[in-house]
């Protein structure tokens, strides 16, 4: 019976995938300090942490198939960084592994799934006022997957759990590209239910900001951040009555809500702690690059100092709409200022790079490369846009050593890196070798069909009777098991 409703709710959960998008839905473990109840039998019972997982891995392979995910290394590496340094404080998550990825939407909304896969929207990042609102966003989302609060919901609403979460999940994905759509599917699933479900999740969001100001504040950021964000979206939707904002229809803001929050980040013994960073300002820029709908007027704007208050960032997101628009000598002394002003930061350094790039010099660019790498040899980003140049210079000996002393220092190499690696092989002409690293690409991205069908190309392509065809087979049969 367990395993049947536990199939029910996978299947549901995957049929609400199919035809959408994400949303804000919650998960993980107890926080001694902010007096929260411990995680026991109810949960574990109904779902365990590997069958969340599961869950969890589904839908991102929906997610990766329908929504516009953004690409750009740099700020995915950027928001997992923030990511990592929360999880970091809390010794009991030593080992899980937590996924925190963009998604090109400019409304503002955040979403964790079952199995620690965290997704925040690109509006939301442009809505900050800085990298402790948005670290403030990340922690909420974070403590939904400690605290477990999909297993939790579906633990305590028996018979009909599966329902309500399946529900409650496929609301949050359609509002992601529909918040009509999503809030008319929440209503409708909800009004079928119990009050205690909407209890039960308003109780969700109290122990999400409990233990996220906590994070904040171990992390060493100012705890207050969290309220700060609060307020910021109370002052957009006051002055914007009309704005449709589905953050906070998953994140109702009652006065009691950000009472309790500002009295817990009151009383943590230091309430001071890093507020902004110059990396934030910049990755912020270069996504209000991305959203723009008229870049005339936002270089305009960037150029008479009317939006930021960071020189660093007006001149990064100037110099990103110039490249754009193919005027790349004009890029020449914005970057040089830019690298005055910023000498030691590794996204100038890249963004440098690009412009010696646009310009024609790629000796200069390869200087940079080779300086970011010779300190930071596991820096995928530098790899990513290196491997670029060198594969349009057709120096493709050269990009398959940079890959793979890319792939020997990484602690856990980028899935991209393999796909690009693929390329590199392609061109050099080792088509089964080529094969076996889309595979790994494909199983870095928890897509094992896909792997398994690149690797049986790489089978058929391997020379009969050879070790390559016997290494190949094994690797098959060991992806049974995966």
């Amino acid at each position: 019976m367990r395993s049947m409703k536990k199939h029910l709710l996978t299947t549901a959960i995957s049929c609400a995938l199919l035809g959408t998008s994400l949303c804000v839905v919650p998960v993980a473990s107890g926080y001694d300090r902010l007096n929260l109840p411990q995680m026991g039998e109810p949960a574990d019972l109904v779902m365990s942490p590997s069958d969340e997982k599961h869950i969890g891995q589904g839908y991102m392979r929906k997610i990766r198939q329908y929504l516009d995910l953004v690409t750009d290394t740099q700020i995915n590496h950027y928001v997992q960084s923030i990511g990592e340094r929360l999880v970091a404080t809390r010794p009991d998550l030593e080992g899980r592994d937590f996924t925190f990825f963009v998604v090109r939407n400019p409304e503002i909304n955040a979403f964790a799934l079952p199995g620690g896969y965290i997704g925040i929207n690109s509006g939301l990042i442009t809505a900050a006022s800085n990298e402790a609102e948005l670290a403030s966003v990340i922690a909420h989302e974070t403590a939904h997957v400690t605290q477990r609060h999909i297993a939790r919901l579906y633990a305590s609403q028996g018979n009909t759990g599966y329902k309500t979460a399946a529900t409650i999940i496929a609301a949050i994905l359609l509002s992601q590209q529909s918040a009509q759509a999503g809030q008319a599917a929440l209503l409708t699933g909800l009004a079928a239910s119990r009050q205690s479900v909407i209890n039960f999740t308003r109780t969700h969001e109290y122990e999400a900001d409990r233990i996220g100001i906590q994070l904040l504040s171990d992390a060493g950021y100012n705890p207050r951040s969290m309220v700060d964000f609060f307020e910021v979206l109370r002052r957009r939707v006051s002055v914007n009555t009309t704005e449709q904002m589905e953050f906070l229809r998953t994140h109702p803001l009652t006065n009691n809500r950000i009472s309790e929050a500002r009295n817990n980040s009151r009383r943590l013994a230091n309430p001071v702690g890093l507020q902004d960073t110059t990396d934030f300002q910049l990755h912020q820029m270069k996504l209000r690059v991305m959203h723009s709908n008229n870049p005339d007027n936002l270089q305009r704007s960037l150029a008479s100092g009317h939006i930021s208050e960071s020189e660093s960032a007006r001149l990064y997101g100037q110099i990103l709409l110039l490249l754009q628009a193919g005027q790349n000598e004009k890029c020449l002394p914005l970057a040089k200022r830019l690298v005055d002003l910023q000498p030691d930061s590794l996204t100038v350094k890249l963004l440098n790079a690009e412009v010696a790039i646009a310009n024609q010099n790629s000796a200069s660019a390869e200087r940079v490369f080779s300086s970011i790498l010779d300190i930071y040899p596991d820096n995928y980003a530098a790899v990513e846009k290196y491997v670029e140049m060198l594969l349009r210079q057709r120096r493709s000996d050269r990009a398959e050593r940079v890959i793979r002393s890319y792939i020997r220092v990484a602690r856990t190499p980028s899935a991209g890196v393999y796909k690009k690696y693929a390329n590199v092989l392609r061109q050099r002409g080792q088509t089964v070798a080529s094969y076996e690293a889309m595979a790994d690409h494909f199983f870095l991205l928890d897509d094992n069909r896909e792997a398994v069908s690149q690797l049986r190309l790489a089978l058929k392509s391997a020379q009969e009777g050879s070790n390559e065809e016997s290494r190949i087979a094994a690797r098959l049969e060991r992806s049974r098991f995966r």
